[in-house]
């Protein structure tokens, strides 16, 4: 489910904080401010809550990467300067950049790898 929720959750908080820049001070970084914001907040509560208490190495816990569409989103609105075009099409790109900028991710789980002689599924 993480495809589907993760964007629908985190644009509201992007469009939120983007409607707030553009309309007080006219300036299209909102989505992306809001995202550094979120994933520096992940980060903090990764090392918090599995490093320091459990002792579970932070590097098996992944954030998602929204980042790119959050730029997406940003550069949108800076081109189109319309609140429609960026809410239909530029909401559609955040969330099909999602999808697809987390591949690389998780890339190394799709390589075969063989066990004992044979190759597992």
């Amino acid at each position: 489910w993480w495809p589907i929720v993760t964007p629908v959750t985190t644009i509201t908080f992007c469009a939120a904080l983007q409607y707030y820049n553009w309309v007080n001070y006219r300036q299209p970084f909102g989505a992306t401010l809001t995202i550094l914001a979120l994933g520096f907040g992940k980060w903090v509560a990764v090392y918090t809550s599995w490093w320091w208490w459990s002792n579970y190495p932070p590097h098996f816990v992944m954030p998602a990467t929204l980042t790119p569409s959050a730029l997406v989103l940003d550069v949108m609105l800076l081109l189109t300067r319309n609140w429609t075009l960026t809410a239909v099409v530029g909401a559609w790109m955040y969330a099909a950049l999602f999808y697809t900028s987390n591949w690389p991710i998780f890339a190394y789980s799709h390589t075969p790898f063989v066990v004992d002689g044979t190759l597992p599924s």
